[in-house]
């Protein structure tokens, strides 16, 4: 069984060969661990962008960056990197809750926050997650499909062949060369199913999950594991429409068993699959959102590309603009976008006002440029809400009719909430 250790991100992690106490914002794991954690980043391409090495008073640690999800090891180890927004359970909610907004995911069927289940590691979230996708196909009955055998029988049945009959039964009498469909539980879904289930049978120790993963076993007894993943998977895809009940199921079996020796990867380090950057699902949570929730959601729209920051260069638009979110109401146009960084709204030491309170200037040009290209008078930078940051900064004039506003977003608040607070502090300058 996997052990699961819980980090935040952009904590440290250190040995526990050299660290008798954890170094501030970080943890102390068994030397083993943090061993193979260090040849991951070294010797794995994947692990750029994802964690940081680095000595402090002559001893190595190990930064995670702002990924969060499961980062699994090849010695049965697996980190869950939760959000920075509190304690573990309170982060595993809260990444859980956000999850299900993440785009081209199967977490929709994660589950709310308010069960049960959100106080479980990660890993058996998305096990549960993922019976909870099955179970359903088996009490509605799995996916049967028609094939066509070849074989020699003592009797007819289907279609003779003559040419085979001629071939291989000259000497045979009693035998029949013949060709029929045969209904069978054996395709490419349920070989998915199956081979996910089997794994992940020996992936948990929780025996309510235990006892649920082998009822489903059962159930699909006369189902083979698949002989590779690639191959059922694209056999999947070429019929998607017989499927169409199976999306959910399938998306989760794909996450959990890529990396795992079926055919998609190979080499020494699992796959991230379960891994996701930070930015990537405040974004998605926000516009989830504000598409839901705004007072006129039909003037929304989500990563809109019809601007480009260079209009003509040999006769072609160059450079796409894509904000996160566009509003237009009345003939006007309001620009959001998302950022996952962590910004003071009071500088400590410093007037007011005197500070770049944590913005990046990057951040800056990049409004700057959408106000132009869309003709947006009111541009928002949507920051993660925190004990500095609970309050809209003080506005920012790039010009005479072109205004910037930082504005927080509370994640400890409902997401109804939140969204009514920011659609009425932006129609405030309407």
């Amino acid at each position: 069984m996997p052990t699961t250790i819980s980090v935040l991100e952009n904590s440290l992690i250190g040995s526990s060969e050299h660290w008798s106490q954890p170094p501030a914002n970080g943890v102390v794991v068994p030397d083993a661990i943090f061993q193979a954690l260090r040849r991951f980043v070294f010797d794995d391409d994947q692990a750029e962008g994802l964690l940081a090495f680095s000595i402090q008073k002559g001893r190595e640690l190990i930064q995670v960056r702002n990924y969060v999800g499961l980062l699994p090891l090849p010695n049965h180890t697996q980190f869950e990197i939760l959000p920075k927004v509190g304690q573990v359970d309170k982060s595993r909610s809260l990444l859980l809750t956000m999850l299900r907004h993440l785009r081209h995911s199967p977490f929709r069927t994660l589950p709310a926050a308010h069960t049960h289940a959100i106080q479980l590691p990660l890993w058996d979230v998305f096990i549960a997650a993922f019976l909870d996708t099955v179970e359903p196909l088996v009490q509605q009955g799995i996916q049967h499909a028609y094939v066509s055998v070849d074989s020699n029988e003592r009797f007819w049945k289907g279609k003779l062949q003559a040419a085979r009959q001629q071939r291989e039964n000259a000497w045979h009498a009693e035998r029949l060369a013949v060709t029929y469909d045969r209904l069978t539980a054996d395709v490419a879904a349920n070989r998915i199913l199956k081979t996910a289930l089997i794994y992940l049978n020996g992936e948990t120790a929780n025996q309510a999950i235990l006892r649920r993963i082998r009822q489903v076993i059962w159930a699909l007894d006369e189902v083979p594991e698949t002989e590779s993943l690639t191959d059922d998977l694209r056999l999947i895809r070429r019929s998607s429409r017989l499927f169409l009940r199976y999306e959910s199921a399938l998306r989760w079996a794909e996450a959990l068993l890529q990396g795992r020796g079926f055919g998609i990867k190979t080499g020494q380090m699992p796959s991230l699959s379960l891994l996701f950057p930070m930015e990537r699902i405040f974004e998605d949570y926000v516009a989830y959102g504000i598409r839901s929730y705004w007072p006129d959601t039909d003037d929304v729209r989500v990563q809109e590309s019809s601007a480009h920051l260079v209009d003509e260069h040999i006769g072609a638009p160059k450079f796409k603009l894509r904000p996160d979110i566009l509003i237009r109401h009345n003939n006007q146009t309001m620009v959001f976008d998302t950022k996952w960084k962590q910004i003071k709204g009071q500088e400590s030491g410093m007037n007011a006002g005197t500070g770049n309170y944590g913005i990046e200037q990057a951040d800056m040009y990049q409004l700057y440029a959408y106000g132009k290209k869309y003709a947006a008078d009111d541009l928002f930078l949507v920051y993660p809400a925190n004990e500095t940051f609970c309050q809209p900064l003080p506005v920012f004039g790039y010009d005479a009719t072109t205004r910037l506003h930082v504005v927080p977003f509370d994640l400890t608040n409902s997401l109804a909430n939140e969204v009514e607070k920011l659609a009425n502090y932006a129609l405030s300058f309407k």
